[in-house]
């Protein structure tokens, strides 16, 4: 099974922007985090607005960052050992397009 792709090779401009961010919400080691975590799923909601993705192979949420994002709205799920599971992404086409065609290539 190939190894899931970093955030930063599938969606870079998108990570930046989560790290600054982050950097806004006084949460910087997140950000740091946040370079270094894969996306181990795409959620299969099925909403057409949805482009949300898991950074972990489970997904317990403890607690959660919402960012002052421009557009759309953007959450980052952390567990209860303060690492990043879920990123939650709603309202974004440019992130939705990059990630629909990441998973047609596979």
């Amino acid at each position: 099974m190939p190894t899931a792709p970093l955030i930063s090779e599938i969606l870079p401009d998108f990570l930046e922007e989560m790290v600054y961010l982050l950097h806004q919400t006084g949460e910087a080691a997140l950000g740091e985090q946040m370079r270094t975590l894969r996306i181990e799923s795409l959620c299969d909601c099925g909403h057409e607005d949805c482009a949300s993705f898991a950074t972990a192979a489970e997904v317990k949420v403890d607690r959660t960052v919402e960012l002052q994002s421009m557009e759309g709205i953007l959450l980052i799920d952390l567990n209860a050992a303060n690492q990043v599971c879920f990123v939650e992404v709603l309202g974004r086409s440019d992130v939705k397009y990059l990630l629909d065609d990441y998973s047609e290539r596979r």
